[in-house]
């Protein structure tokens, strides 16, 4: 590598570690309290704080997690990584503060060297200029990769990207030295070695990581349909097969076996070590420089056949898990509610063409072109390298529009393809490099390489660096108002646990039971158990979900209380985000339509988006109408009206609610002969005497417009606010507390 190429890498190194660092550094680490910028970092931390205390030991069922304890289905590595860091530097006795600290830190270091780990693929499958380009984007394009590697997202995501990225560039470092035999070149074996460790540190690290084995498996599938030659395609199955080897010992030596989808890595890799051995024995039988396509499609066939026939007798339930993590990429509205898990396209809840550009800027589009080139040239030189590149990048595309949570592979994968094809450019432009400083190419255009230059600055780089720097500043993942609730949870609320000090004890596999729980919201409960200390009853597992929603969704108090009482829940925490709330322009706020579906009930019993018009010749507008059960909901009850009761309900409407058909066939409600009313009873009895299409119901999602009855069996102990509300003003969060018969 020439010094120059150093000095540029260690540029680029610093621009990314700038924009990891800078910008949230102040809300994430600039007060006493470390202000983390997603859910689950907490609970990351608080593994990792226990693990600190027990070191080496790691909780594996945690009493703290859910009513009844709940298995840690987090991969260990990323917490490995915290508190060794720790109690290399401080101990097992450092505070809770340096350990919190330590953890923020982590995945901004992580991300500087995934972009390290870019700029070699890109460096080992092109050129040396293709390898500072892509290591350019990968520190600056916008979107989930630079979002996910910011100081305080303590996450795995950073590692899964980091040794991903390992994991291929060691792989085609593993191809790059041109074999003359079958045998295995020496040359070969140590990157084959180091790919299978960051594969297996990367099953260490996600336990979903059977997706980029898959990705591996389906190159390799193809390797022999593409190989220009036996002696390239037998190159690449033995890096496969040493890979998937080298990664098999490691999960079976150091992954806990109760680990959820462990079945699914061990099976991945089984699968990938089988198949770089067929298409290793498949190169060796060939007599000729290539193999017959439709040879090596019928033997991956029949092998395919006999392994799904077997597997689904001897195996059903990884077949059944395999199927479950397969239809996760179809929309769900349970998953809706989760941003990460929302289709790229219906990010924002409708169709929105424009959201790549949204999310990741031009870097988006640059590497699709780019990678759709990159196939036909690889289709035309048989590159095998190339191919692998080609075929990650496209799956994770792919990946992409399903769930936008995989942009943060996307990112740095359109990175390396965009490399390529800015090299491309820069070459058709005939800019001079290192080694060949007096390029000469055909001028098409006048100022060509001026052009070239240009497209490559103003079309890949130019258009991502403002908006990556601006969405580095985040602010923190817990407002101050649920930060004082937390606080006063683990202050003033009684220990659940009669062990002093049992958030930090080594537990076993069977753990005694909380004395009480927390009935909360599922997006709160890693808050709960990291920041308040206490044990929530939901948790961003959604473990407890459906019985939060149960509740919250309630219209009968003695059901809702039977609810608290299953789960031995002693409080219950409700924040303003729970109930509907007016957004402007006909749209609506607030998570009630998840509370809905996770509780299973039709949104229809609760609230209606119909239209409404003056005149035929108007445009018509979005109406939303509630029915008299979203206002007995204890989520509406309890934060709306703080478990008071109200008798004044002069927000009545009576409407004829009727359905229609637009121009295109699609089926719409549509409501009209709108009048107000002083009183509910009055509302009912004209609707009731008007016939079927008529309906009394309320306008506004936060304003009462039924009599509704005082909550008995709660009393209201807390409530929190923002520190520029007035003491008039409904507050952020209410806590209240169940009244003991």
């Amino acid at each position: 590598m020439k010094k120059r190429d150093l000095v540029f890498l260690a540029v680029i190194l610093c621009v990314a570690a700038a924009l990891r660092l800078w910008a949230p550094w102040d809300d994430v680490l600039g007060s006493a309290r470390v202000n983390f910028l997603e859910t689950d970092a907490w609970y990351h931390v608080r593994i990792a704080e226990n693990q600190v205390r027990n070191f080496p030991h790691r909780v594996t069922v945690d009493p703290y997690a859910a009513p009844n304890g709940q298995y840690v289905a987090v991969a260990p590595l990323l917490d490995v990584i915290v508190s060794t860091v720790v109690v290399a530097t401080q101990g097992t006795a450092a505070s809770t503060q340096y350990i919190e600290r330590v953890a923020a830190l982590v995945p901004a270091v992580i991300g500087v060297l995934a972009v390290a780990a870019v700029w070699a693929l890109g460096t080992l499958a092109f050129d040396r200029r293709a390898g500072l380009i892509a290591g350019l984007l990968a520190a600056v394009l916008p979107g989930h990769f630079l979002d996910r590697t910011l100081v305080g997202f303590v996450d795995h995501h950073a590692l899964e990207v980091l040794l991903s990225f390992a994991t291929l560039a060691s792989m085609i470092w593993a191809m790059r030295p041109d074999p003359r035999s079958l045998i295995p070149d020496p040359r070969s074996l140590i990157p084959a070695l180091a790919a299978g460790v960051c594969l297996g540190l990367y099953l260490l690290a996600w336990s979903s990581g059977a997706y980029f084995v898959a990705i591996l498996a389906g190159w390799i599938v193809l390797v022999p349909l593409v190989g220009a030659s036996r002696i390239l395609i037998a190159s690449a199955a033995r890096a496969s097969g040493i890979t998937a080897f080298t990664a098999l010992v490691i999960v079976v030596g150091l992954q806990d076996p109760a680990l959820f989808r462990y079945n699914t890595q061990l099976a991945s890799l089984g699968a990938l070590l089988v198949v770089s051995a067929l298409v290793w024995w498949l190169a060796g039988r060939s007599k000729s420089s290539g193999l017959s396509a439709s040879f090596v499609a019928l033997i991956f066939l029949l092998v395919a056949s006999v392994t799904a026939l077997a597997a689904s007798v001897l195996a059903p339930e990884l077949v059944r898990q395999i199927t479950i993590d397969v239809a996760r990429f179809r929309p769900d509205p349970t998953r809706m509610a989760v941003l990460e898990a929302r289709p790229l396209f219906l990010y924002t809840g409708n169709w929105e063409w424009m959201q790549p550009w949204t999310f990741f800027r031009s870097g988006f589009y640059v590497g699709l072109l780019a990678v759709l080139l990159l196939a036909v040239s690889t289709w035309k030189s048989g590159r095998l390298d190339h191919l692998l590149i080609v075929i990650f990048t496209l799956t994770n595309y792919l990946a992409t529009v399903g769930q936008n949570r995989f942009g943060y592979y996307l990112v740095p994968a359109s990175a390396v393809v965009a490399g390529w094809l800015c090299v491309r450019v820069l070459d058709w432009g005939g800019v001079p490099h290192a080694g060949n400083p007096r390029t000469t190419v055909k001028r098409w255009l006048p100022l060509q390489r001026e052009v070239a230059v240009a497209l490559v600055a103003g079309i890949a780089v130019a258009p991502n660096l403002v908006p990556a720097a601006l969405t580095t500043t985040r602010a923190g993942g817990m407002p101050e108002y649920w930060a004082a609730t937390m606080e006063w949870f683990r202050t003033t609320t009684p220990e659940p646990f009669d062990a002093p000090g049992y958030y930090y004890a080594r537990y076993g596999s069977a753990n005694p039971l909380a004395k009480y729980t927390v009935m909360n919201w599922w997006d709160q409960g890693y808050w709960l158990i990291q920041a308040a200390h206490r044990v929530p009853v939901s948790n961003p597992t959604q473990g407890g979900a459906p019985a939060a929603a149960a509740f919250l969704t309630a219209t009968d108090e003695q059901a809702a209380l039977a609810i608290l009482k299953a789960d031995r829940a002693r409080y219950v925490v409700v924040d303003w985000e729970l109930p509907f709330r007016d957004a402007g322009n006909g749209a609506l706020a607030g998570r009630f339509q998840n509370l809905a579906d996770w509780a299973g009930i039709p949104t229809s019993r609760f609230y209606s988006l119909c239209y409404t018009r003056e005149r035929d010749t108007d445009p018509w507008t979005p109406s939303w109408i509630y029915t008299e059960a979203y206002y007995q909901t204890m989520a509406y009850r309890l934060m709306v009206l703080g478990g008071t009761g109200t008798a004044a309900a002069n927000n009545t409407w009576v409407l004829r609610k009727q359905q229609r058909l637009d121009t295109t066939g699609r089926e719409f409600c549509e409501v009209s002969n709108a009048q107000s009313y002083s009183s509910a009873d009055e509302a009912k009895r004209v609707a009731a005497s008007r016939g079927p299409e008529f309906v009394a119901v309320g306008r506004t999602p936060w304003q009462p417009a039924f009599p509704v009855a005082s909550v008995t069996g709660l009393r209201l102990v807390q409530e929190f606010r923002e520190a520029q509300q007035k003491p008039n003003e409904t507050p952020m969060v209410r806590v209240f507390e169940v009244i003991e018969p």
